[in-house]
Parts: C-alpha cells; structure tokens; sequence
C-alpha cells in the first residue's frame, strides 16, 4: 500500500529511511567498535554525539515518525501535534542510554528541530542542527 502525500503539509512519510537508519546504525556500531581501539575515548564520544547519533536519530525522527504522523488526516497530522508527539518520542528514546534528566532536556531541542524540518522540509538541516544542539552540551558539560 501506497501512503499519499499529505496534501496540507507536502511531507510524505520516508519509511525507506528507516532501513537506512538501520543501516547506518549497525555500520557505525562496527565502526565505532573498530576506531575506539585506535582513537581517545575523548574523540569516539565526538564522532558518536557529533556526527552518527544526529545521521541516525534525525533520519528516524524526522524523516519517519515526524514524516509519517504529518501524512495523516486526522489529528494526529496536525503539525504542532506531530512536532510535539515526534519531540515527545525522541526523549523518551534517550531514557535507554541517560538519565531523566537528560531525556527531558532533550525534548526542548527537539520542538525546534521539529519546527525546522515542517517549515524547511531539510533533513539535512536538522542533522546539521542536531549535530549544533549537542556540540552545545559538550561544551557545557566541559568535555
């Protein structure tokens, strides 16, 4: 089955770049895994938080979950519904690897780059934003 594009917001659901997230997942595992004996700890956390977790998380959030909420007619398609159900899903995705905290905290960053993905339709954007977001908290965390 075909899902249509959704008329009022121009965003069709990307379900291919689910697998592609899967993918890129699994080869960064591997490749993280490889590097990590040749590189610092220091500089595997930077490749991690810098680079793979915002290619993975953004192809999924947005370009799945975010994607596929916004084809829909009903309420759920709503933009501002989708942003927050997507920004929802994300913190409560980092609950498995931080603190509460830290998932809650995630959640703001997220709204906006959910803002950015409806007004700008550019996944890339929203890695690049991602990407922005934690090089942020590298930095205040003093890392």
């Amino acid at each position: 089955m075909m899902l249509a594009l959704c008329p009022e917001s121009g965003i069709r659901p990307r379900w291919h770049l689910a697998l592609a997230a899967i993918s890129v997942a699994t080869s960064a595992f591997v490749f993280a895994s490889w590097i990590s004996y040749a590189l610092p700890m220091h500089a595997v956390q930077w490749i991690k938080w810098l680079l793979v977790a915002p290619v993975i998380e953004e192809l999924f959030f947005r370009g799945v979950v975010q994607a596929g909420l916004r084809a829909r007619a009903d309420l759920w398609g709503r933009p501002w519904i989708a942003i927050a159900v997507t920004a929802a899903c994300f913190g409560l995705a980092h609950l498995s690897a931080a603190s509460a905290v830290h998932s809650a905290w995630v959640v703001a960053p997220a709204l906006v780059i959910g803002w950015a993905f409806e007004r700008f339709r550019s996944l890339l954007l929203c890695i690049g934003l991602h990407s922005a977001f934690n090089a942020i908290g590298f930095v205040l965390r003093g890392i």
